[in-house]
């Protein structure tokens, strides 16, 4: 007997009792279903942080003073001077050969005002160079430049989410903000930047550093600095070098704590990579144990079928079928249950994912290679729990199987 003619007494036998092989098929269902739903989320979460780690850049890191000791405290003996981050930004550049940008970051929550709208709002002095280490480039009009910074232009550039506050649907460059007093035109719209956990980074604008101080922060002294290293230098070792410079400048000794903090955003992004792919993982685990059960009851309901059809054995067996025959015709039987099942649950996920994205507004991402692979492995399924009750039926004595009653 051929393969195609196995298979159509397969697709015989496993419709004569339609309900039966519905119900054995449904753990199938589910477990590919889950798979597709739930990988489907997690690779949506993970196409979310390599989203986010792109458009913030891994190569740059946060250095400031928060949680330490104010300016005055003493430790030691030694009088503690206020960091100054504008000459010390501009030290790193110079001398710290890893890096190759570095900033001063005055930023503030200020009331903002436009023609249109008042609005609270981050806003931040920056050297122009901020946009290099950020990745932040504009979308209407023009970046900081050095000009700005040098004269101290009253200009600024502005957020998606703060522009869309002030303004409304109105093109915000070439438009008047007054901030703290003191007018500034707004030269160019930075491009969308999106969330980092629950910050919005594109509700924020940003001031030459120079102008900044002069008419905003007043009194205010930045402590906050952020430095980029060279493309292809390992941001571990850049920071490394950033460390040991501000200790030797800062004039710190041996026993002495660092009086900054470095935060990288490279071990961010590591972690938010790590944690997506347990997640990732965790997911298809919980998922393949659905396709596990589901295999469980297919074995139970061919057990089943090997025990009701032990006379129908024993004549194929009499009329010249041998055990190999007997146990490809069963074991055909729980693969296309298993196949079968695959598919419909590969239309179930898909179906599931679409309705979480367009009902409840939850991210899902269908990879065709995630549907197949849970079609191969849902017909592995039935190799693997259909062998035992195939192997078993092809076992039996043709003259035993014949008086079964």
């Amino acid at each position: 007997m051929n393969i195609f003619s196995l298979i159509a007494e397969a697709l015989v036998s496993l419709g004569k009792n339609k309900v039966r092989t519905s119900l054995s098929m449904l753990g199938i269902v589910i477990g590919v279903g889950a798979v597709i739903v739930l990988v489907a989320m997690a690779q949506a979460t993970k196409s979310r942080v390599e989203d986010e780690i792109a458009r913030m850049g891994d190569d740059w890191m946060w250095i400031g003073t928060w949680g330490m000791s104010k300016s005055g405290a003493r430790k030691g003996n030694v009088e503690r001077k206020p960091n100054q981050t504008r000459d010390d930004a501009r030290a790193i550049m110079e001398h710290c050969s890893l890096i190759r940008a570095a900033t001063p970051s005055n930023q503030m929550q200020m009331q903002v005002k436009s023609a249109y709208n008042n609005y609270q709002t981050g806003v931040q002095g920056v050297f122009p160079i901020y946009h290099d280490i950020r990745r932040w480039p504009v979308i209407v009009g023009r970046v900081l430049n050095g000009e700005d910074e040098q004269t101290g232009n009253p200009v600024c550039v502005i957020g998606q989410t703060a522009a869309h506050e002030l303004f409304g649907s109105i093109q915000p460059v070439g438009e008047e903000i007054t901030v703290n007093g003191a007018r500034f035109t707004i030269v160019g719209l930075l491009s969308f930047k999106g969330r980092s956990g629950r910050r919005d980074n594109d509700d924020m604008i940003l001031f030459p550093y120079k102008v900044f101080q002069q008419k905003v922060a007043g009194s205010e002294i930045s402590s906050t600095m952020l430095a980029a290293a060279h493309i292809g230098v390992d941001p571990m070792a850049a920071e490394a070098q950033v460390r040991s410079f501000l200790r030797e400048r800062h004039n710190l000794r041996d026993e002495d704590d660092d009086d900054f903090r470095i935060w990288s955003v490279s071990e961010m992004a590591q972690m938010k990579e790590e944690s997506s792919a347990s997640f990732e993982w965790l997911l298809g685990m919980i998922a393949g144990v659905s396709l596990v059960v589901g295999g469980v009851g297919i074995m139970n309901i061919m057990l089943v079928s090997v025990t009701e059809r032990t006379r129908e054995i024993g004549l194929r067996m009499a009329i010249g079928a041998n055990g190999f025959d007997i146990m490809l015709q069963f074991l055909i039987e729980a693969v296309m249950l298993c196949t079968l099942g695959g598919i419909i649950g590969i239309f179930v996920g898909w179906g599931a994912s679409s309705i979480l994205t367009s009902w409840k507004e939850y991210e899902t991402q269908v990879s065709t290679s995630i549907a197949i692979l849970a079609l191969g492995f849902a017909s592995a399924t039935g190799v693997f729990f259909g062998f035992y009750p195939a192997f078993r039926a092809s076992r039996l004595e043709p003259m035993d199987a014949l008086r079964y009653e």
